[in-house]
């Protein structure tokens, strides 16, 4: 994870995006701690807890708690916001420290970098691992040169940053060299393979010994190649075994599917369940469903969104930020953190944002003083410790 300085900022510029130092976000005094006070006695502002109502602060001060009205640390307002103190500076992607200062992302991101980027502590930071199939990383700390090293293959960051193999050996996927009994026959190439060199028949006993075709007839679901690193031998087809010890009639058993046999021979499904790529498929909780297509696949009817209450019924899709859920085998509207369904339409979905209407502070129908412009952060109403005022 690497932090973006004010040197790179000719950097960002190629993405087209205009980048700055990060700023601090207009306030009235240090950060607030959600839902309670620092220290009351500093006039730090606080918030009014769920619900509407003010937290019991005794503890820590004796005095009362009046309406604030400036935005706190880290939140401020944005040209595009609906509310007041709506934009959190430290964390928005596309408001990062300040208004308008949007991090890197999508394709031009990570075909210059490498990387995904995202707001923390209100600078961009470049994130390598968000590109799971490259395996990347940002090993020597230069964003100039975004995730410059490929864990899978190189030998002195193997795997890891720092992480040398030993001399003479490649790094093969991420690993020094290959496991036990495995070797590898293209060590130049990025990611080789790893090959069981006694059963290969393209690699048979040696590297690049290529077992030639047989025209002699193989018994059922068999056929000739490599067996013990050497040609010419009878070996079951991918997928059957030969579970009766009886070449008679081939390899009879294909182990991705049979349920006496699922995954090898003599490896017996439970009651109830199937076989499938080799794996013995339902759990106790599960049905077994049969596609439209002809397939068979296990579901939980009580919370699978794709076979609600019954094979292959569907819930409808719902549109951020409203999420569609299975839940006891009924499909129900959930609305994401954050937002809520205040009107009881549910047709427009989760419609408010109660972290930051002063109408709907936290749930539905909360208040804030609108006379005075309080604001809602994160669901709760700003309130800070009275100048003057009665002690309790």
């Amino acid at each position: 994870m690497t932090r973006v300085g004010h040197g790179n900022v000719a950097i960002l510029a190629m993405l087209g995006i205009a980048f700055f130092a990060a700023v601090s976000a207009a306030a009235c005094g240090d950060p607030v701690a959600l839902g309670g006070f620092d220290d009351p006695d500093s006039g730090t502002p606080g918030l009014v807890g769920e619900g509407g109502e003010v937290p019991d602060a005794s503890e820590s001060s004796n005095r009362a708690l009046c309406v604030a009205t400036e935005c706190p640390v880290p939140y401020g307002t944005c040209p595009d916001d609906a509310f007041r103190c709506q934009t959190n500076f430290d964390s928005d992607n596309d408001n990062c420290g300040a208004c308008g200062i949007q991090c890197p992302h999508g394709e031009e991101a990570r075909a210059v970098f490498g990387a995904e980027w995202f707001c923390q502590s209100g600078e961009c930071r470049m994130s390598c691992s968000a590109d799971k199939t490259k395996h990347t990383a940002d090993c020597n700390k230069d964003v100039a040169d975004g995730c410059e090293v490929d864990l899978q293959c190189d030998t002195k960051n193997c795997g890891g940053c720092g992480i040398a193999c030993p001399a003479g050996l490649p790094c093969i996927l991420g690993s020094c060299g290959c496991p036990a009994g495995l070797s590898s026959c293209d060590e130049t190439r990025c990611g080789a393979e790893c090959l069981d060199l006694s059963t290969d028949d393209l690699n048979c006993g040696t590297c690049g010994n290529v077992c030639p075709e047989s025209s002699e007839p193989a018994p059922t679901n068999m056929r000739y190649g490599c067996v013990d690193s050497t040609c010419g031998k009878q070996k079951c087809e991918g997928g059957f075994k030969n579970c009766n010890d009886d070449l008679g009639d081939g390899c009879e058993i294909n182990i991705n599917e049979d349920a006496s046999n699922c995954g090898g021979c003599g490896i017996a499904c439970a009651p109830g369940q199937f076989c499938q790529f080799g794996t013995c498929k339902c759990s106790a909780a599960e049905t077994l469903c049969v596609s439209s297509f002809g397939f068979s696949y296990c579901a939980n009817l009580d919370d699978d969104r794709s076979n609600c209450g019954a094979c292959e019924n569907r819930c409808p899709f719902a549109g951020y930020p409203a999420t569609t859920v299975c839940r006891l085998g009924q499909c129900e509207i959930e609305c994401a953190p954050g937002y809520a369904d205040c009107d009881g339409v549910a047709s427009n979905g989760c419609e408010t944002f109660v972290n930051a209407d002063p109408n709907n502070c936290g749930a539905c129908g909360v208040q804030c003083d609108l006379s005075v412009g309080q604001p809602c952060v994160q669901g709760t109403c700003l309130v800070e410790p009275c100048e003057e005022g009665p002690t309790r």
